[in-house]
């Protein structure tokens, strides 16, 4: 009998944890793994990057920011209100170090972190920002 209440106490508990947070309530539609295809500067202009090798991906309020095949990357908090994003502050991985938003620039993240959401549907999303404009596809 006391075996079977610890076990009941401890389901009520964990689930009661694990349920307290819907994660794609917190990050919204954007909620996700997202591959970059294209990355327009101000002008217009296409950036070189490699097709597919810069993913963002959005869960609760945070941000990853990763390159294929690599093992370290960025960790940034972000607010997502109405047609905008946000991204704050920044960790770097594996060294555990706040950093600056201006090492998220390879990622077209620009220096206020501030995007407008111009395109999100269950497959492409459209980020601009004084920086430019990032395409991506739903990966």
């Amino acid at each position: 009998m006391k075996k079977t209440i610890t076990i009941l106490l401890s389901c009520v508990i964990l689930s009661s944890f694990f349920g307290c947070e819907n994660w794609r309530e917190t990050a919204g539609d954007i909620a996700g793994m997202w591959q970059m295809t294209e990355m327009r500067d101000a002008a217009e202009q296409v950036m070189p990057i490699n097709e597919g090798e810069l993913y963002f991906c959005f869960q609760l309020n945070l941000v990853k920011f990763q390159r294929k095949g690599h093992n370290d990357y960025y960790l940034s908090y972000f607010t997502h209100s109405g047609d905008s994003i946000f991204v704050g502050k920044t960790i770097y991985w594996p060294a555990e170090e706040e950093r600056p938003l201006d090492e998220l620039a390879p990622f077209g993240v620009p220096a206020d972190g501030g995007f407008h959401i111009d395109i999100l549907n269950d497959d492409h999303l459209r980020l601009s920002s004084t920086k430019g404009t990032l395409l991506f596809r739903r990966y």
